[in-house]
């Protein structure tokens, strides 16, 4: 039997599975891309003791990831580079970005890194179509799989929407490989004691409206009268949600323990031969 679509503060329709049933379900990417479906909540996509191993290595920055900064309101960090926060040349960004790849190749069990295991779920619920690293500008260039956040105590992010960033310049390559709808994944590796909760609110910007709230002098758009679908995503498991479209946060984090996860952000390639990924 097929899990039923739920709905969420009255808006947001989502299905929750099992990683192992994602191949029952090809037809979710074509669902959210469409709006009849707008998050995929995937459990078991990692088991409690790997995660925690994983966590134990973040801890010791083992191995030695490249290490950059959310803007300090924020109280978090990456590991990896984050392309809005990349120099907009992206000089050496794409020689960081196979060492990166590399690493959080070998951060998992052989077989179970992240391209490869989340990657794998992904295809499987987009009628097998490979999600990767999206090329770089030139033949032998990849972006960054993907990219590890560790928020602290009263660690956060403001209400936004995926699609602006495509009018950043950092964007402007990937913008000529790939359409405009973003869609995102979140991977906790170790949930918040406290908050943490991705909050997505029923308010929409379509690809082609898109404008960069988060830098607009009128200022972000007023959620105080809006009831949020909150995710409180546990260890091992990942949500797929339309962020692009869909306004969202993360609410505040409490706790002596950091907020740990990984997050792609990803769209359909020009082609449509695949879905490109990048942190």
């Amino acid at each position: 039997m097929l899990a039923p679509v739920q709905e969420r503060a009255g808006f947001l329709r989502f299905i929750q599975i099992d990683a192992a049933d994602a191949p029952h379900y090809p037809d979710a990417f074509e669902r959210i891309r469409s709006g009849a479906l707008h998050a995929v909540v995937v459990h078991k996509v990692y088991d409690a003791a790997t995660m925690a191993a994983v966590v134990d290595r973040l801890e010791r920055h083992d191995p030695p990831l490249l290490k950059t900064r959310f803007p300090e309101k924020f109280h978090a960090w990456f590991y990896g580079q984050n392309l809005n926060l990349a120099h907009p040349s992206l000089a050496n960004y794409f020689g960081q970005a196979a060492l990166f790849n590399d690493q959080i190749n070998e951060l998992l069990p052989a077989g179970q890194g992240l391209a490869a295991r989340v990657g794998g779920i992904l295809a499987s619920l987009d009628h097998g179509r490979p999600f990767v690293a999206a090329p770089g500008p030139m033949p032998d260039q990849r972006y960054m799989f993907t990219t590890i956040r560790a928020h602290l105590d009263e660690g956060f992010l403001p209400p936004h929407f995926d699609n602006e960033q495509a009018l950043r310049p950092q964007y402007s390559h990937l913008h000529s490989i790939v359409e405009l709808h973003m869609t995102s994944y979140v991977l906790t590796f170790s949930a918040a004691e406290i908050g943490g909760t991705l909050d997505v609110y029923n308010l929409q910007c379509d690809p082609e409206s898109a404008v960069p709230i988060s830098h607009d002098a009128a200022g972000p758009p007023d959620i105080s009268q809006l009831e949020p679908a909150s995710f409180a995503i546990p260890t091992g498991s990942m949500i797929v949600l339309d962020s692009g479209r869909y306004l969202h946060s993360v609410s505040p984090v409490g706790g002596n323990h950091k907020r740990w996860t990984a997050c792609s952000f990803m769209s359909l390639s020009r082609k449509h031969e695949a879905t490109y990924c990048w942190g």
